[in-house]
């Protein structure tokens, strides 16, 4: 009799199992798809189970097959293949499925801004996939609700000017090492165009140490172990991008879920040790720079800070992800940022010979200073230009928590947006026929005169969400190129080949090559 009642209830309890997985990834897409198709939003056919994804992976790989036109900045064929394809059956918003994810594609920027912009949590942040959490922790990027309110307090003094304007020093003679090593190596090889760079990698290894420096204290080489160990992450994070992730397998012992934990290990026992020896260094009572991004987060550790924050708290594992998201978002983007940049002034050596005459008038040979930097219009307008055409990020996503207008549609609980940025930032209707053209000009009036809607332009989101370390970022790339326009004079290597692709950040495939000559200038 037991057996009979274990028996029933383990076949109702596989019942109702199976009954809800028909009900995610059957009923609910369909659902979802029947009420956004009747408002009139259209796109290709749905397919129960897999969705549109095979039609998705087919478009990116042969997308990614052939290298683009040197000449051309229209990568959004290229990046978003699938969209490039069906904006042009179906209109630029249009519906499809991936998996049983419902995603609906969003690209008007008054819609953007609508939606980063919501204070009343109708746009939550998409629930991330266990190699994200793997990737980035619960920090600021991931971190929901009031967790990252109160993480935000605690770690916006870390990003107030007046610390950012006393990093300029340490960003400059970090480069300058970076520079210095680039001398040497044109001295060895005496080539008459110059030694051939790959400048992403150089950037990358730049950025780290910038960042292991200004925010914790520590060093590119104490650090080094999780950089590397972030870009394994990175990669799987791109390998799974494109394919369907089946509920319940992260967390199944695999061989991938083996190796994806053993990384994950490694990143948390190597930043509990930089946490751990700042610790130790303050119990000793020794000097230690207090009011960066570490020592912030020690004090909220420690229940010292003060004022309205008296009472906010940080866990040792807090710590962690925040050092997880902050080694990866703060230096690969900005490594993504000047690559792009180096790689748009070497082909565009007129405007290479403006920047460089401008950084020569402000700051002659010397290190640029916080004031200097902001006299450098030119070089922030030919950034811009490189973030409008290379955006760190080429969408940001959100879903709808219940059933919410945007803009003529009422959008049901569950639906993912993906808004657009890189089309957006490409859209002829707003930038002009020439939106696929390297043309900084546009940029000489200030951001919002740049195009014809105010918020057209966005590579670091908008909102309460948008990114805390973008003056950093920004502070950081105009450092870089004024130091390297001041030294060396660049163009791009016969080895080039121009295959920008997607992963977390849009990247240049094959690295960026280029050819650096040393230049002796002297200040007007």
């Amino acid at each position: 009799m037991l057996l009979q009642w274990l028996i029933g209830v383990a076949g109702v309890a596989c019942i109702l199992r199976v009954s809800r997985l028909l009900r995610d990834l059957w009923w609910r897409p369909r659902q979802i798809n029947k009420a956004l198709r009747a408002q009139g939003v259209r796109g290709p056919p749905f397919i129960p189970i897999v969705g549109n994804q095979p039609e998705v992976a087919r478009l990116m790989a042969e997308a990614g097959s052939m290298p683009m036109n040197l000449s051309s900045n229209e990568i959004v064929p290229r990046v978003l293949p699938h969209y490039a394809r069906w904006s042009r059956i179906y209109g630029e918003t249009f519906v499809y499925t991936f998996g049983s994810e419902v995603r609906l594609m969003i690209t008007d920027p008054e819609l953007i801004k609508e939606i980063l912009s919501n204070k009343f949590g109708h746009f939550p942040k998409v629930s991330p996939s266990a190699l994200d959490r793997d990737m980035l922790g619960d920090g600021l990027v991931l971190a929901q609700g009031e967790k990252w309110a109160q993480e935000r307090r605690i770690l916006t003094p870390g990003f107030h000017l007046d610390k950012l304007k006393a990093m300029v020093e340490t960003i400059a003679d970090l480069t300058s090492k970076m520079l210095k090593d680039w001398e040497g190596r044109t001295v060895e090889t005496k080539q008459p165009n110059g030694v051939e760079i790959e400048v992403l990698e150089e950037y990358q290894n730049l950025t780290a140490d910038v960042i292991a420096h200004t925010a914790f204290g520590t060093s590119y080489e104490e650090g080094k172990t999780v950089f590397k160990l972030q870009y394994s992450q990175l990669q799987m994070v791109g390998e799974a991008g494109n394919s369907i992730q089946i509920p319940g397998l992260s967390i199944l012992p695999t061989a991938k879920n083996l190796y994806r934990w053993k990384i994950r290990k490694a990143i948390e026992d190597n930043l509990r040790q930089i946490v751990e020896k700042r610790l130790q260094l303050e119990s000793q009572n020794v000097e230690v720079q207090h009011n960066d991004l570490l020592g912030i987060m020690i004090s909220a550790y420690k229940g010292q800070l003060r004022g309205i924050k008296k009472n906010l708290r940080m866990t040792i594992q807090d710590i962690v992800d925040e050092c997880k998201t902050f080694f990866f978002t703060g230096h690969d983007t900005t490594a993504s940022l000047l690559t792009w940049t180096t790689m748009l002034l070497a082909l565009h050596p007129d405007w290479q010979e403006r920047a460089r005459a401008e950084v020569i008038n402000v700051c002659g040979c010397t290190h640029p200073s916080s004031d200097m930097l902001n006299q450098l219009k030119l070089v922030g307008m030919v950034i811009n230009e490189a973030l409008r055409l290379y955006p760190v990020a080429s969408m940001l996503t959100r879903c709808t928590d219940r059933d919410t207008k945007v803009g003529r549609h009422v959008v049901p609980r569950g639906t993912v947006l993906y808004l657009l940025l890189l089309v957006m930032m490409h859209n002829k209707q707003l930038w002009g026929e020439d939106a696929n053209n390297f043309n900084p000009e546009r940029f000489s009036q200030g951001i919002s005169s740049a195009s014809k809607h105010p918020m057209a332009f966005m590579p670091f989101s908008v909102g309460p969400r948008s990114c805390i370390g973008q003056v950093f970022a920004l502070m950081e790339a105009k450092v870089v190129l004024c130091k390297l326009l001041q030294r060396f004079s660049f163009q791009l290597s016969p080895t080039y080949v121009h295959a920008p692709t997607p992963t977390v950040i849009v990247k240049p495939t094959h690295g960026v090559q280029i050819l650096v000559k040393p230049i002796n200038v002297t200040s007007s």
